[in-house]
């Protein structure tokens, strides 16, 4: 096991001199699956990544939770997600790596922040599976966007955001149906950029007043806001950002408790056990060999 999870670049996986950036990449699935020496399961990404399967089955574990592989499915990874999965050698499909400064759109609806299967408090479900005859035109995006990106032509880049978009947009509306989310446009934006401060500052910010001054407003009105929002308070979801960091930790990484701890911004060590067990009914050792034994 190591010290700690690794985590991947675009750059890295397609062993590039350290001169070169890229913003996208695309392969197919079943390429990818069989090309992959020196990459370590289970890793992070530090870009988004959409897996779409067209054939073939297995199974996916995203964050402690397992999905089975089938056809017809498009998976959407956040950046630092952690994930790895078991593929039959007949998997067939597409992944699509995408820096989150590459898609960059004008309608605040279409954006990152509001697409709700890459930002899902209230909804944990991270895929889609698309009626066939939708799934075949998605598949044509996809094989479009990997005739774009090798062959470079003038545009190509342009023409894969589009594309990307469109993608995008359409499994916004196969999802949308079943996510859970609820409460007002300005409140899920609102619920969003809070998302996005835990995730910059989690291990130094913990207290829900820290938050609501970076946001300009009460802790109080913070609270009321998740609450309607997403059925948490703020407080929740930061605890929830910081044990699930504990998690990765504990099962994919040889830290001790008291470094993680540390690590996760906790100066008394049995104040972070107390707290883990708090909210998981386990002290982080119990649930590391729990988790060794069931692997």
């Amino acid at each position: 096991m190591n010290k700690i999870i690794p985590t991947y670049t675009i750059e890295q996986l397609n062993r590039c001199d350290e001169n070169i950036t890229m913003n996208v990449d695309i392969r197919r699935l079943e390429i990818h699956a069989k090309n992959i020496d020196g990459v370590h399961f289970p890793h992070r990404h530090n870009f988004y990544n959409l897996i779409f399967v067209t054939h073939g089955r297995g199974t996916h574990d995203i964050d402690f939770r397992r999905f089975e592989v089938v056809p017809n499915q498009l998976f959407f990874m956040n950046d630092g997600q952690i994930h790895e999965w078991d593929l039959s050698d007949d998997i067939m499909g597409y992944t699509l790596f995408f820096k989150k400064e590459f898609y960059n759109v004008a309608e605040p609806i279409f954006s990152i922040p509001n697409l709700p299967f890459f930002n899902n408090s209230a909804n944990e479900a991270q895929m889609v599976v698309f009626e066939p005859t939708e799934a075949k035109v998605i598949e044509n995006f996809f094989e479009d966007i990997l005739n774009e990106f090798d062959k470079k032509n003038t545009h190509h880049e342009a023409i894969i955001k589009t594309l990307l978009k469109i993608i995008l947009i359409r499994s916004l509306r196969a999802y949308q149906p079943n996510f859970s989310g609820s409460g007002s446009n300005l409140n899920i934006s609102k619920v969003r950029v809070f998302e996005e401060l835990i995730e910059k500052n989690y291990r130094k910010l913990k207290a829900v007043k820290d938050y609501a001054d970076l946001m300009y407003m009460t802790a109080n009105y913070l609270n009321a806001v998740c609450n309607k929002t997403v059925g948490k308070t703020a407080g929740e979801m930061i605890r929830d950002r910081v044990l699930l960091e504990a998690k990765r930790l504990l099962i994919h990484s040889s830290m001790s408790v008291c470094e993680m701890g540390y690590f996760l911004g906790y100066d008394d060590c049995s104040y972070f056990i107390r707290m883990f067990k708090k909210d998981t009914g386990a002290t982080p050792e119990q649930f590391r060999m729990k988790n060794k034994e069931s692997r």
